[in-house]
């Protein structure tokens, strides 16, 4: 199933070199988690973020549906 990914911030370094600015369409197994994303394109799930599939806040074991779009964001701190 074809899924979209979007990083932003400091994630971007993590974008494989076929990615178009910040995103990047993934063909994954149906019932991938958010945390089998992160595992494949190398990001450690030790670094704080916010993972957002279609707007709305989800855990890394989180299933993936075809289409999805998951981003993934630093956490931010204000003052």
């Amino acid at each position: 199933m074809k899924i979209e990914v979007k990083l932003f911030a400091n994630f971007r370094e993590f974008l494989p070199p076929e990615a178009q600015g910040y995103s990047v369409f993934l063909e994954v197994e149906a019932e991938t988690t958010i945390g089998q994303v992160l595992d494949d394109l190398r990001i450690p799930q030790s670094i704080p973020m916010l993972t957002l599939v279609n707007g709305i806040h989800r855990k890394f074991d989180d299933a993936l549906a075809p289409g999805d779009v998951l981003s993934l964001f630093p956490p931010v701190a204000g003052g």
